[in-house]
């Protein structure tokens, strides 16, 4: 059997790279061979061991709970006819595992597949075994290994079309990341008329301006919740996205600076519980949407859409990308993205 690089999370902040069996093709499925993996911020709640990360997992973690890839078909069975050999594709992962058949699939929700079959590993690995289905052509404009940060950047587009942005609205986004940063341009693509934006390192602030935000501002300052409400006008935002997590206020935040009857969506997540002023809440009427990943919506994917907005350069997500490491390196690659004075903004792992 042919062996192929795997990285295991043996224990927090500790990687083992190790050999298992690469996999092998049948008639309808693909080999993909791993040219870009991204480092998301919940591998890090892993990496650090800290947390929900406990809950949500045990160690020794194979695969590292790598998610986001792109990479190269090197071998398609015979009943595959939507790809071939030698395309370049970014993979939607939920989409691409998923049974197909149960009602969630059916409504276009993959992530939530009730029938995922048990095979279904990703990780940080050289080759991964897929269904055609969830596999996204690249063109020219994106190269390969930065076609992974689609996968993150399909989670806030996602989340925009499920509020119904139609165009015109106020959005506030929290946190400047790269989902933050995916927010805000989704936003500006779909039609917001201004966007303000918190970050808490420059180039965070740099790249916002560059994505579309009207206004940003520092997250550090004693007075952000003040000085988000002075770019808006009178009513407040009637969009708010939360990306920040950790051990943030922000859910307080958004709850803050929402016009009344006004969305919140959150995207981050917390390493423990959050308390909420549910009074301010209801007296507000404020809808809070909280978000996984992606779906599908009308005749387009979420995951379509987000790689067509990166191929047109609407939103070059591909453009985050400060630092790319090889697979070897995997262990410095997690302290470089965990440390922002470092510049980073995305590290991608390339085998």
């Amino acid at each position: 059997m042919t062996k192929m690089r795997s990285v295991t999370l043996v224990a927090p902040r500790r990687f083992e790279i190790v050999e298992v069996d690469k996999p092998v093709v049948d008639r309808d499925s693909v080999i993909v061979k791993i040219e870009g993996h991204g480092i998301c911020g919940s591998n890090l709640h892993f990496w650090y061991g800290g947390g929900s990360a406990n809950a949500m997992s045990c160690y020794p973690m194979p695969g590292a709970g790598g998610h986001e890839f792109a990479g190269v078909v090197v071998e398609a069975g015979e009943g595959v006819g939507a790809v071939k050999v030698g395309d370049r594709v970014a993979v939607d992962f939920f989409h691409s595992t998923s049974c197909g058949r149960c009602s969630y699939c059916m409504m276009g929700w993959t992530n939530q597949c009730t029938g995922r079959p048990a095979h279904s590993v990703g990780g940080f690995v050289e080759y991964l075994k897929l269904s055609e289905r969830g596999l996204h052509l690249l063109p020219d404009s994106i190269e390969t290994h930065a076609a992974a940060i689609a996968e993150p950047a399909a989670v806030p587009v996602s989340a925009l079309r499920r509020v119904g942005l139609h165009g015109g609205e106020q959005v506030v986004v929290l946190g400047s990341g790269v989902v933050g940063l995916a927010a805000i341009g989704a936003a500006k693509a779909m039609g917001a008329s201004r966007v303000v934006a918190t970050a808490k390192h420059e180039q965070q602030a740099a790249f916002a301006r560059r994505f579309g935000a009207d206004a940003v501002v520092r997250s550090t300052d004693s007075k952000c919740v003040d000085e988000i409400r002075a770019e808006l006008d009178g009513l407040g935002a009637d969009i708010v996205v939360e990306t920040v997590g950790g051990h943030a206020p922000t859910l307080d935040y958004a709850t803050e600076v929402v016009r009344p009857r006004g969305e919140v969506v959150v995207l981050g997540l917390w390493d423990e519980l959050v308390p909420m002023d549910s009074w301010k809440a209801v007296l507000k009427d404020v809808t809070y949407r909280f978000c996984l990943t992606y779906g599908a919506h009308g005749v387009k994917t979420d995951f379509a859409y987000t790689v067509e907005l990166m191929g047109s350069r609407k939103v070059p997500m591909q453009d985050l990308i400060t630092h790319v490491l090889p697979l070897d390196r995997i262990s410095e690659a997690f302290e470089i993205a965990a440390d922002k004075s470092s510049g980073a903004v995305k590290v991608v792992l390339s085998p």
